[in-house]
């Protein structure tokens, strides 16, 4: 059984009123590079940093596990 740990990025940006933002423009706000914010939002394989994920939980005031989902 293949275990996957997927982003929630593009569902809490919506969420939370960002759904317009590019991935650019959200990636120049936290201060990360663009790339892996784009890998996230597209649930390409991608493996975030601690420091990544406290940037974009410090920006959308949520906790990592409502950024991330596991699926069996």
């Amino acid at each position: 059984m293949i275990k996957v740990i997927t982003f929630k990025l593009k569902e809490l940006l919506k969420k939370e009123g960002y759904e317009g933002w590019s991935y650019r423009k959200l990636a120049k706000e936290i201060g990360v590079s663009h790339l892996p914010i784009w890998k996230m939002l597209n649930n390409a394989p991608y493996n975030p940093s601690l420091e990544m994920l406290d940037k974009l939980c410090s920006f959308l005031k949520v906790q990592p596990g409502d950024l991330l989902k596991h699926q069996k």
